[in-house]
């Protein structure tokens, strides 16, 4: 069921997976073009009627029936209805690819069926939608892609002990995508670049307002080099024939073998960012909000030791006092930057468990795990660099970087080595000292500020600075004093 309900998802996503090399429209072409549009699916959902396609002047018009799909997918204990044919429009070029082309709309509902759980509905519905891209038929892929989306509404209402309600908007949506051959046969370097215009989402209960949700824009940015699309595709084909076997013969554990080692390594660098501004959050408590809240994750470097590397940064976090107390208002950072690196990771390591590895035979995935932690990490440890952690209000301005080491075989057992700057540290204890007038719980923060003020050393930059280093032993020295 899983497999079939992906599978169908991916040839809607795509629009098209595979065509004739012939820019001539005829019924036979039709034929060819409905064979390579279920290359991927099993044959009950390539049978079900769901996809059909005929011809339509100089292009094929190919139509999508979601409700005979979503009959064969045998979804229970939900009536859907609102499921219209979606159509698609496809036109063969002399050079062998294609043109596709749609124009859709969507307004889905779901409601629970009697007697299956609590009364629930849900409605998605999209009042427009413009797709255009080409499609390379040889490697089942859109070379290029656009999609832009308007007038989007969402609402969820559940009634179990109440009714909670949940209804949102999007005003307009948007996807790019573009491939150029990364010169590797079968490889491709992809980008994909989108993202969202005013998102507002109501929670409710019965009359109450729990919370609403704004934010004005969402953006993200991704890229992926020697993309091995030809090879994927080859593996998808193999699952899809081999989907109802408990286990595989010899030979085709071989083949699977064959197929996974031809798409290794599976990229040659990925990397991804994901930017949202101007969020506010409403609730019966008071309101908060973000001016920006960034994301970002990158996977670079050769094939034995690729830096792995993620971070997360935030800007002008506002807290109403309804949420937090006015005392500590002030000590809500201006700006978060967090940084995290975990370097040479040895994903050649895939391509030797692989080779080790009888497909045919259930060695177990934790066998598998075991095998790949051992070769990518030969030493059993592991290292996570902290290139950049800092929190910046106007009472503080504190930054720190280093690295830590941990045992794979040995949990408690990890060492560190970490150098910590604070900037104008008198402001931030006065500051403390202050709001511990009326909050006594702030009396040990301000103690141990004064304690750790007394083992700084004055970095040329006139910033407090501390070098910590934590033996993995559980000894620990700052600034060269060991710490008892």
């Amino acid at each position: 069921m899983r497999f079939k309900a992906v599978a169908a998802a991916a040839v809607l996503a795509a629009g098209v997976a595979g065509a004739t090399q012939a820019a001539d429209v005829s019924e036979q072409g039709a034929k060819d073009l409905f064979n390579n549009l279920t290359y991927f699916l099993p044959d009950d959902i390539a049978k079900s009627g769901s996809i059909s396609v005929k011809p339509a002047g100089s292009q094929y018009e190919v139509t999508y029936d979601l409700k005979a799909l979503f009959d064969k997918l045998d979804i229970t204990g939900f009536e859907i209805s609102g499921l219209k044919p979606l159509t698609m429009l496809a036109a063969p070029l002399d050079s062998g690819l294609w043109n596709v082309e749609a124009n859709n709309a969507l307004d889905i509902t779901a409601k629970s069926k009697p007697g299956s759980g609590p009364d629930t509905e849900f409605r998605y519905a999209l009042a427009s939608s413009v797709f255009k891209g080409v499609f390379d038929p040889a490697l089942h892929y859109l070379q290029s892609a656009d999609l832009q989306g308007k007038g989007i509404t969402f609402s969820t209402t559940t009634s179990d002990a109440g009714v909670q309600k949940n209804d949102g908007t999007i005003d307009s949506i948007g996807y790019t995508l573009s491939s150029a051959d990364s010169g590797e046969a079968g490889r491709l370097d992809v980008k994909m670049n989108g993202g969202l215009q005013s998102f507002y989402d109501k929670i409710s209960s019965g009359d109450a307002t729990l919370a609403e949700i704004k934010v004005a824009a969402i953006d993200f940015d991704a890229g992926v080099t020697k993309l091995p699309l030809k090879a994927v595709n080859s593996i998808l084909h193999f699952v899809s024939e081999h989907k109802d076997q408990k286990t595989l013969s010899d030979a085709d554990g071989k083949a699977l073998k064959a197929l996974l080692m031809d798409a290794l390594p599976v990229v040659g660098s990925f990397d991804e960012s994901i930017s949202a501004k101007d969020i506010s959050v409403t609730t019966p408590f008071g309101e908060g909000g973000l001016q920006k809240l960034g994301y970002f994750v990158k996977l670079a470097g050769p094939a034995k030791a690729m830096n792995f590397d993620v971070g997360l940064n935030a800007a002008k976090l506002t807290l109403a006092t309804g949420l937090v107390p006015e005392d500590y208002i002030a000590f809500i950072p201006d700006s978060v930057d967090f940084q995290i690196q975990v370097p040479d990771l040895n994903f050649s390591a895939l391509t030797e468990v692989f080779q080790e590895t009888d497909f045919s035979k259930h060695d177990g995935a934790e066998a598998v795990d075991a095998k790949l932690q051992k070769a990518m990490f030969p030493d059993g440890t592991v290292t996570i660099n902290y290139p950049k952690i800092s929190a910046v209000s106007s009472l503080y301005d504190v930054e720190a970087s280093g690295s830590m080491k941990g045992w794979l075989d040995e949990k408690d057992r990890v060492s560190m080595k970490m150098t910590v700057f604070a900037r104008d540290l008198d402001k931030t204890i006065a500051a403390v000292q202050e709001a511990a007038k009326t909050k006594p719980d702030l009396s040990q923060l301000s103690f141990g500020l004064m304690m750790a003020k007394g083992f700084a050393k004055t970095d040329t930059d006139g910033r407090a600075r501390w070098d910590i280093d934590l033996s993995d032993s559980g000894s620990v020295t700052v600034n060269g004093q060991v710490m008892k």
